[in-house]
């Protein structure tokens, strides 16, 4: 199914201009929880307020010239960063290893992803410019995209989501938000069941099985229920869909005043909003109280 089909499909098509036009709304959006290391409550009282909050550590880089920081415009530099270097590797193996490191580095996610990089340096440049090719052309059906050699995880998606043009950083954070943001669509028109095309997968945050105070990232409530992230094939599949239906919601006409169309560089409309969804899908909470609401 490309990016059209997929688009055009009713429930989808519905979700896209709901959102659209509550993309600035100042009641469906606000959220809070406690940053489980730092014990600091973070709040945000709208989609953008969500991005204006931004936080995410990230350590610096010599070799690329960026500094750690933590906003959202220290982030947006070291992104463009580790972008314009994953670019001029330009299918070399070992550069492309390289930058492709410094990208987990960045994202906190170089367990097992570091050393599977080093294990297929032979032949990655190839390998993930046909990976990027796939995705710019919207084939998710794309034999590279079904091999069982496919790595498509939490740490990949922050390199292909480097590499390709409107293409987001799926994790599992985002994809908690975007299931979140699916049930408020389904209360508000009364469906009962999360339509399949709307069915955004979520994955269990990294944490111990005795967690006193576990994140909740299963977006489901009641009987809308959503099915779980596997790695591979299903999981740049719908990355390409989170894509889609994010960038469709800001290119429609009800978004073209939201002020993530006045985002400053160097960050982008769509950065911006992964950027919130990341912030609000830390933790969901009890998503039991999104029926009573």
């Amino acid at each position: 199914m490309n990016d059209q089909t997929y688009l055009a499909l009713p429930d989808v098509s519905g979700f896209i201009s709901w959102l659209a036009t509550e993309l600035d709304s100042q009641v469906h959006f606000n959220h809070q929880y406690v940053n489980r290391k730092t014990d600091e409550k973070w709040s945000c009282s709208s989609l953008y307020n969500a991005f204006e909050n931004y936080r995410w550590n990230h350590p610096g880089n010599a070799r690329l010239g960026f500094n750690r920081g933590f906003c959202s415009s220290s982030n947006g530099i070291a992104l463009s960063a580790l972008r314009q270097d994953l670019v001029n590797a330009c299918g070399s193996d070992s550069r492309t290893l390289d930058a492709a490191v410094d990208v987990m580095r960045w994202g906190g996610v170089t367990a097992h992803n570091v050393d599977w990089l080093k294990k297929n340096e032979l032949g990655l440049g190839r390998m993930l410019q046909d990976v990027q090719a796939a995705i710019v052309a919207g084939d998710s059906h794309a034999p590279v995209l079904r091999s069982k050699n496919l790595r498509f995880n939490s740490g990949m998606t922050k390199v292909y989501s480097l590499l390709c043009k409107d293409f987001i950083i799926y994790d599992s954070r985002v994809a908690a938000s975007l299931g979140w943001m699916v049930v408020k669509f389904c209360l508000a028109y009364g469906l009962s069941k999360v339509p399949e095309g709307l069915c955004f997968p979520w994955a269990a945050a990294k944490e111990g099985e005795n967690t006193l105070a576990p994140k909740r990232r299963d977006p489901g409530a009641g009987g809308l229920k959503f099915k779980v992230l596997r790695s591979g094939h299903h999981h740049a599949m719908w990355n390409m869909r989170a894509s889609w239906v994010l960038s469709a919601v800001l290119a429609h006409p009800s978004a073209a005043g939201s002020r993530f169309h006045l985002v400053p560089t160097p960050n982008d409309p769509l950065r911006a909003l992964e950027a919130a969804l990341f912030m609000i899908g830390y933790d969901l909470g009890d998503q039991r109280l999104a029926l009573a609401a």
